[in-house]
């Protein structure tokens, strides 16, 4: 080999050494946060060793209320605003929303300084194993990210994940019908 292509070959191995050893680079203080974020468990409303949901039950501060409940067949059923049948999809889906609803983080906040002294919505999930869980939701988070909430009669303020709830207060708007229900006079 000549002598020239040794020397550029020495240059070239340098300058890939110097590449790799300025792109190893300790992570900066957000990054670590970021990383540390992520590691930390996910917490959830309602975990699988509490059962699944037997019975659903939302209300808003203006009295609409929607009940949706398992029979004794392990079909859901439509109790309130009217006795029906219900879908079965959408009302697993609104159970399912249940198991997956995540609680984002705990706050040190007054309840009535985040709306849970006149909650906007109460949803009340009855177990499978009999227990029940009753869960005042209050206003919207300034990020928007979740909603301020109490569980049972623990006065310590959580924010759950909006989207997990949003999909819960649609049953308001939408209760899960098998049919279409017809409310014009025959």
């Amino acid at each position: 080999m000549k002598r020239s292509t040794v020397i550029l070959l020495v240059i070239f191995l340098g300058l890939v050494g110097l590449m790799v050893y300025l792109n190893r680079k300790e992570p900066t203080p957000a990054e670590e946060e970021i990383e540390t974020a992520t590691t930390e468990p996910v917490e959830f409303l309602i975990s699988e060793s509490d059962g699944l949901p037997a019975s659903i039950d939302i209300q808003d501060r203006d009295g609409n209320r929607v009940v949706i409940a398992r029979n004794e067949d392990g079909f859901w059923v439509l109790e309130m605003p009217i006795e029906a049948d219900a879908d079965q999809g959408s009302a697993q889906a609104a159970a399912s929303q249940l198991t997956s609803l995540r609680i984002l983080s705990a706050v040190e906040v007054a309840p009535v300084d985040v709306g849970l002294e006149q909650p906007s919505y109460t949803l009340s999930v009855k177990l499978t194993d009999g227990t029940q869980k009753t869960v005042r939701i209050g206003d919207l988070t300034p990020t928007g990210s979740g909603y301020y909430a109490n569980v049972g009669e623990d006065e310590k303020v959580l924010i759950l994940s909006k989207v997990g709830l949003d999909a819960l207060i649609t049953l308001l708007d939408s209760p899960p019908y098998l049919e279409e229900i017809s409310t014009e006079t025959p």
